[in-house]
């Protein structure tokens, strides 16, 4: 078995992958994470903020030469470059970290978030199947919107029967656990479809959910029928 997080892409079959928590008779249907597309925005963010630390350091050193007994370029820029190159290194490391670390996953049990704070702090979220009342899919912003509608890129949103519970103990609590969700995810659309007919078997048969089909978004309809009939027939002739 694989470690989930040391998987770079995700493909079927799931089952190689392996997560902390996860139950002997729990199945993945489908694991995904934020598309990189977030990520990229992020790190060209960080390039502008270290470009911006660099010239004010450069326009620092041109107003205060006179001040200081020492050249603005040949001893201030080389620091500061020196500085900048440490952060910028370490920010990308960083923001690459908990992109990659930080996953949603669906099982025949719950919908999971493993969110990383740091790359060696995590927590994670979990809403059973059973709890889940009715399913969205949406864009949050801007980049977000324009991306659903390049890219099929948006927020899976499950509304849990927690909040009416009487569990919260304030209104904050109580719409924090009314909602739980994907976000920036690809197939946001077609997982949402698959999801619905997940809960369906969960609710009338959930004995089939041990053998329901995973999520293959790149193939829909006979494509992937066929995809999944080939691979089993592969899995029986290596057996």
């Amino acid at each position: 078995m694989t470690h989930i997080h040391d998987q770079k892409v995700f493909q079927f079959p799931y089952d190689s992958h392996r997560f902390a928590g996860q139950a002997s008779d729990e199945r993945i249907l489908y694991v995904t994470r934020e598309h990189p597309l977030f990520l990229s925005a992020r790190m060209a963010s960080l390039f502008l903020i270290a470009l911006a630390i660099f010239f004010a350091a450069w326009l620092f050193s041109t107003a205060f030469q006179n001040i200081f007994s020492f050249s603005s370029l040949g001893t201030v820029v080389p620091i500061a470059m020196l500085l900048i190159s440490v952060f910028t290194l370490v920010g990308w490391w960083w923001v690459y970290s908990l992109w990659r670390k930080s996953l949603a996953i669906l099982t025949n049990k719950r919908l999971l978030k493993i969110i990383y704070t740091t790359p060696f702090n995590r927590y994670n979220q979990s809403l059973p199947l059973n709890m889940i009342v009715d399913t969205s899919c949406n864009n949050q912003g801007f980049l977000e919107g324009i991306a659903h509608s390049a890219l099929q890129i948006g927020t899976l949103t499950a509304r849990s029967s927690a909040a009416s519970s009487g569990v919260a103990t304030d209104d904050t609590d109580r719409v924090n656990k009314k909602y739980f969700y994907l976000e920036n995810i690809k197939y946001c659309e077609d997982l949402q479809q698959y999801l619905n007919k997940v809960l369906s078997l969960a609710n009338n048969s959930p004995l089939e959910l041990s053998t329901f089909r995973p999520f293959i978004p790149h193939l829909k309809g006979q494509a992937r029928e066929k995809f999944i009939s080939d691979y089993q027939q592969r899995s029986e002739t290596k057996e």
